[in-house]
């Protein structure tokens, strides 16, 4: 075979390797400083007329070693790969060998590498099936989403056209020619954080150390350089070695003194923006200083949407696309469809005080107080029987009349219709009513992430 330069290529067709990406030329990712004059070049690229996203891919690529972009993707993909996949037939019941393909860490790659389409743009994907199943994700760097065509060398135009058969029997896509991704514009933020770091650990490395001066006969330049040498074994902290006859002065900056607390203000701007943009909120990864709990449902709720979208759109992806690819290398998908396992809903402990107070006070509904402590946590106590029988024996004196109650004519007061019956468990549920705002506070959950 020949390319359009008349070279002559050699093509090694060994199934084992995958059908396509063993013809690739894959080059190394360029790794440099980036700026925001670089984004902004490398995006002129990627969407001129014969778009090119090599520059683009390699300042990803780049951006992925910032640790809390790489955490929010985790945290936005595992949304998805926690549930369950099943297969299963018209009648809802699982197809075994299918069901055996699904639990193999082979499959949970699979879909993680689904997800990777909605931060890069596209996601292109070879599965075969010789002694096993395997699955090959096409270096992004070599796709033409535009031409639809998988190219051998990253910044060629000879290749293999992936949407037309026999490779599309086997290769599928996901995205859309012209999505470049969330880490287009997750960017700038990792850029300007990056940056920011950078002139904090200089002001630190200039404000944070003490600064040494140094006095040496104006005539004496051996002991100049005695004098310097002496200083630079000392540390690594700012010096100068001036003559006795000459003075130095530094004049401070006033402006300095906040300086600290403008970076670290920068680096939280820059996070919470990159939370904005990869989870659609920020609350349930990064907590705002002074933010209520209603303000925290909210996003939590935001990103509930959000992560079911996703799933939504797997088992679409699964069932359009992966499904046929499937079936071509023998597995039994026709009669059935990918789901995802249903998950009994979980209460926070928070939230069953809660409903165990409502029941208890606007219902009056009788509840046994071992489920209780069993659900909630909280320790049954050993005398718990000598305890809740003091709480209920009224203090009677046979000498003397009953003592009227602490709130006169409240115990001839007549019960209203709906009034609940508190008497049995009265005193346990009376000190969670008391205690609500601490127990909620102590079983609430921690923030995601």
């Amino acid at each position: 075979m020949k390319n359009s330069n008349g070279v002559n290529v050699v093509r090694n067709m060994n199934p084992e390797n995958g059908l396509v990406i063993q013809q690739l030329v894959v080059r190394p990712i360029v790794r440099q400083s980036q700026d925001i004059g670089k984004w902004r070049a490398a995006l002129q690229y990627a969407e001129a007329i014969n778009g090119n996203r090599v520059q683009l891919y390699d300042l990803y690529e780049e951006l992925m070693l910032d640790g809390f972009l790489k955490s929010l993707i985790r945290k936005r993909i595992l949304a998805v790969t926690k549930c369950e996949l099943m297969f299963v037939d018209k009648a809802g019941k699982e197809i075994p060998e299918m069901q055996e393909l699904l639990k193999k860490k082979i499959i949970r790659d699979l879909r993680k590498e689904v997800m990777l389409h909605k931060f890069w743009g596209i996601s292109v994907v070879e599965l075969l099936k010789n002694t096993d199943f395997k699955i090959y994700s096409i270096p992004r760097k070599h796709i033409k989403p535009k031409a639809g065509r998988i190219v051998y060398e990253q910044n060629g135009v000879d290749g293999i056209d992936y949407r037309n058969p026999p490779i599309s029997n086997y290769v599928f896509e996901v995205g859309k020619y012209n999505d470049l991704g969330l880490l287009l514009e997750a960017a700038p933020y990792v850029i300007y954080k990056r940056g920011g770091f950078g002139d904090w650990a200089q002001y630190a490395e200039i404000f944070g150390m003490p600064f040494r001066k140094g006095k040496y006969n104006g005539y004496d330049q051996v002991a100049r350089q005695q004098l310097e040498t002496a200083l630079e074994k000392m540390g690594g902290a700012g010096f100068a070695a001036i003559p006795n006859e000459t003075d130095i002065e530094f004049i401070e900056n006033k402006s300095t003194a906040g300086s600290t607390d403008l970076y670290d203000k920068l680096r939280k701007a820059c996070n919470e923006e990159l939370a904005i943009t990869i989870l659609g909120q920020t609350e349930t990864t990064t907590k705002t200083a002074g933010s209520l709990g209603g303000n925290d449902d909210t996003h939590e709720a935001t990103e509930d949407e959000i992560n079911m979208d996703d799933r939504q759109e797997e088992l679409s992806i699964f069932n359009e696309l992966i499904k046929p690819i499937l079936r071509n290398l023998g597995y039994p998908v026709d009669n059935g469809d990918f789901i995802h396992k249903k998950d009994d809903e979980k209460l926070t402990i928070k939230d069953k005080v809660d409903v165990f107070i409502k029941l208890k006070k606007d219902y009056g509904l009788p509840m046994d107080d071992d489920h209780v402590y069993e659900e909630t946590g909280i320790p049954k106590p050993t005398d718990y029987a000598a305890q809740k029988l003091a709480a209920n024996k009224p203090i009677v004196d046979s000498n003397e009349p009953t003592a009227p109650p602490a709130n006169k004519g409240a115990a001839n007061k007549p019960k209203k219709p709906n009034e609940p019956n508190l008497s049995l468990e009265e005193p346990l549920f009376n000190l969670w009513d008391k205690m609500r705002m601490s127990l909620a506070d102590f079983f609430d959950q921690a923030p995601k992430g």
